[in-house]
């Protein structure tokens, strides 16, 4: 496995001026343990993710169309090894298409930093946290006992990758920060239980962005995303 100099990245501050569907300056602030972002489709939330993905402009994002001058900054200011984003995207950033790769392709995107005693690893703590995750819905555990994604719900897919996505961090001692665009929109109303009471247990950097309907049994929000011109 290649070297990990530093293991641990945190995000603390976006700013972003006329970039994108955002007009002007605008700032936020990433709070250590938890941040809460809500808006509608068309607010933002996108924008917002994949300048943090890119720790900068994202490619294809053009100035906000109501600037005359054309000029547009995104500033993405983070704590410690923030190579670590760019090397570990896959499991840092999570959305529903990103899990279902992770839960049918984990191979592929694990090969290059894992040995096979770490994936065996991994596999161990993949059924734990999978386990833990659909505590709700055990009584499927004889369809969940090969973890075989194709035989899954979607929503049981969205599970399993990020059972992926959590294993991998832990087996390779990774403090990585985890945002979420719409974590439980793919989930029954069991899963979201089991994925919510799982959060709350993890020591991470957790950034969730979503509607208000589908986090309002989240804490108050930190920042509401609205449609602007």
């Amino acid at each position: 496995m290649k070297a990990i100099h530093s293991n641990s990245v945190r995000f603390l501050k976006l700013h972003l001026h006329n970039y994108g569907i955002f007009r002007g300056s605008h700032d936020f602030v990433f709070d250590p343990q938890r941040t809460i972002i809500i808006g509608e489709g068309g607010t933002g939330k996108t924008t917002i993710i994949n300048a943090l993905k890119y720790l900068g402009p994202a490619p294809g994002v053009k100035p906000h169309f109501g600037d005359k001058s054309g000029d547009m900054s995104a500033e993405v200011i983070t704590s410690r090894n923030r190579d670590l984003i760019k090397r570990f995207r896959h499991i840092v950033f999570l959305d529903h298409e990103s899990t279902q790769v992770l839960a049918r392709k984990q191979e592929d995107m694990f090969a290059d930093v894992l040995d096979d005693q770490q994936k065996e690893m991994i596999k161990v703590e993949v059924r734990n946290i999978f386990n833990t995750l659909v505590t709700e819905k055990i009584w499927k555990a004889e369809d969940y006992k090969d973890l075989n994604p194709e035989i899954m719900s979607a929503g049981e897919r969205v599970c399993l990758g990020y059972a992926y996505a959590f294993a991998f961090r832990k087996v390779l001692n990774l403090d990585l920060p985890i945002v979420f665009d719409s974590p439980y929109g793919a989930l029954d109303l069991r899963l979201s239980k089991g994925m919510r009471a799982f959060l709350k247990k993890q020591a991470c950097q957790q950034i969730l962005l979503g509607t208000e309907k589908e986090l309002r049994e989240e804490s108050e929000p930190d920042y509401k995303l609205i449609h602007t011109r």
